[in-house]
């Protein structure tokens, strides 16, 4: 639903509730024309087409569907809150939700109810602010383009514009012969700076800096710093030059510095087809390329193609099939069992999201919960699905059904979306289940991105009777340090990994006895997920691990089928 009046400024007004947009709009009809809608979805479909229209966005943050996390979200990644500013407006005054929509670009809050004044007061004076830092920009920019030596101190690079400026002179002079763009991001940088300080990242950039401009003095072409700890190159399609580039960059500078090659540079390559496409375009098109290993610990480079545009457009289909299949409740859990190896008995479940979909089937949470984590909607699809476990829960209990202890898995999003112990525990006591029959999983990935705030969650989570169980233990490459520093119930890992058709090769028993061994004297009980062979059920109880779930014992099935397995 959009509605629209016609004033002066103007301004996307996003709230699910009439009362309030009906509010607002009363205090800002005199300056500004309003544009609103009650959800998220119209918003961004609005600003999609109309972003260059509007001088101001106030955003709910809690909605159904796709709340304002997830606006703001889009809005970053399509950078236009760096053009567009964004109020918050919620009744919410939870620091860590209100830090987290400021992280992803919100410029203020106000909260419910509203004060009339100084609403007005502060939309009037944040378009005023943005409107004034747009000149400043305008007049940055022509400064740049005026003086194309701008360099940036640290890295002794051309700075951003200066770059882009200095990549068209020499594609209009050379006509784009056989020439790529590289763009390069260091691996975890905010991580390494993290662990090692910021003058050792300076450090890092000086050195990128320094071997960027050898290389460029060598083989020809044009380096940039663009900002952060990303740096592009405008250089020769030469096979050998980016094998030099690769091989340096990640081994020989790296080992030289002591940075260590767990944080070395990747690299986007595009060799460019049409040299009068806008600078901006053709290095985005490199960034593309990068992102598509952004993930992948094996891959340190890779090229584009065109199949990387159908893979955003996939997604995008995808997210959008999701919220139809949201509203047509398609969504539901399985739940596979957890059991005692040595007796086979069940001891407990984890619960695994699917998809009823229309048109293709069952789909297991592989087919869409990787892309649903790239954005904060997984948020809102796992509060969907805790609600229907924790409802059937309660169900058994009332029927005098037996019951056992029941894992959920928690992302990252969910702690900025929801206070997620308060949620839980009032969705427990709604459907009479104790809060020991809910155990939380979650990702050893979401333990070392946002440490402080995991830790404190945990804490939490623990004073309200949740046991905490450390998902896919041993991808990440801090593994030691983040268990010895967090509180953890139980340690789970993955043994899909490792063959035993034939006698096991020794690295994946040491690796396997390795992780044991951490857990044993950390004190930390190991579950084991993904058992699919007798032979590694006698390895693991031979090791003194007798958790585990797995295709061998059971995959995940319906609900009912679970109660009668019990």
């Amino acid at each position: 639903m959009i509605m629209e009046t016609n004033k002066r400024h103007k301004a996307l007004v996003v709230d699910d509730s009439f009362m309030n947009r009906e509010i607002l709009k009363d205090i800002l009809a005199d300056e500004t024309d309003i544009v609103e809608v009650d959800n998220g979805q119209a918003a961004v479909d609005y600003l999609r087409d109309h972003f260059y229209d509007l001088d101001i966005v106030l955003l709910d943050l809690i909605m159904p569907g796709m709340n304002g996390f997830e606006v703001l979200e889009f809005m970053k990644q399509k950078h236009m809150t760096e053009y567009l500013p964004v109020i918050m407006i919620s009744a919410d005054d939870e620091e860590k939700n209100i830090e987290y929509a400021f992280d992803l670009g919100a410029i203020d809050f106000i909260s419910r109810p509203f004060s009339e004044r100084i609403v007005l007061r502060r939309v009037l004076t944040t378009i005023s602010l943005f409107e004034k830092q747009k000149k400043l920009i305008n007049q940055i920019d022509r400064q740049f383009r005026a003086d194309d030596q701008r360099i940036d101190s640290l890295t002794g690079l051309d700075y951003k514009e200066t770059f882009y400026n200095n990549v068209y002179t020499q594609l209009r002079s050379r006509g784009g012969d056989h020439l790529c763009m590289i763009a390069i991001d260091i691996n975890h940088f905010k991580l390494y700076n993290n662990f090692y300080g910021w003058d050792k990242g300076d450090a890092y950039l000086h050195m990128m800096g320094k071997y960027l401009k050898e290389f460029t003095r060598q083989h020809g072409g044009v380096a940039g710093y663009l900002g952060g700890d990303d740096f592009a190159v405008l250089c020769p399609n030469k096979a050998v030059a980016f094998k030099e580039l690769e091989l340096r960059a990640k081994q020989d500078a790296l080992k030289s510095e002591g940075f260590g090659v767990g944080f070395g540079p990747k690299f986007g390559i595009y060799a460019i087809e049409n040299p009068t496409e806008a600078v901006q375009k053709i290095y985005g098109k490199a960034l593309r390329a990068l992102n598509s290993i952004s993930n992948d610990y094996t891959k340190y480079s890779a090229w584009y193609s065109d199949s990387l545009k159908g893979g955003i457009k996939d997604e995008y289909e995808l997210l959008t099939d999701v919220h139809r299949g949201v509203e047509a409740e398609e969504f539901t859990f399985y739940l596979q069992p957890k059991v005692d190896m040595r007796t086979r008995e069940i001891v407990g479940a984890e619960s695994l999201a699917r998809w009823n979909h229309k048109d293709k089937g069952l789909l297991t949470s592989s087919r869409f919960i990787p892309t649903l984590e790239k954005s904060t909607f997984i948020s809102s699809l796992d509060r969907i699905l805790w609600e229907k476990l924790i409802a059937w829960m309660g169900q058994c209990l009332k029927e005098k059904k037996d019951l056992k202890p029941i894992s959920i898995n928690v992302a990252r999003a969910d702690f900025y979306a929801v206070d997620v112990s308060d949620y839980l525990t009032e969705l427990l006591n709604e459907n009479g289940v104790p809060n020991d029959l809910l155990e939380i999983e979650i990702a050893e990935g979401t333990f070392i991105r946002d440490s402080e705030t995991i830790e404190a969650e945990v804490d939490k989570l623990h004073h309200a009777g949740f046991k905490i169980l450390m998902d896919d233990f041993g991808r990440g490459y801090s593994s030691i340090k983040t268990l010895r520093n967090m509180n953890i119930d139980v340690l789970k890992i993955d043994m899909k990994f490792m063959d035993m058709d034939a006698k096991p090769q020794k690295r994946e028993v040491g690796i396997i006895e390795g992780v044991l061994n951490v857990a044993k004297t950390l004190g930390v009980p190991v579950s084991v997920e993904g058992v699919e062979k007798e032979a590694q059920v006698e390895f693991l109880l031979d090791k003194g691990c007798d958790r585990g779930q797995g295709f061998l014992f059971y995959e995940a099935m319906p609900p009912e089928e679970f109660e009668k397995l019990l």
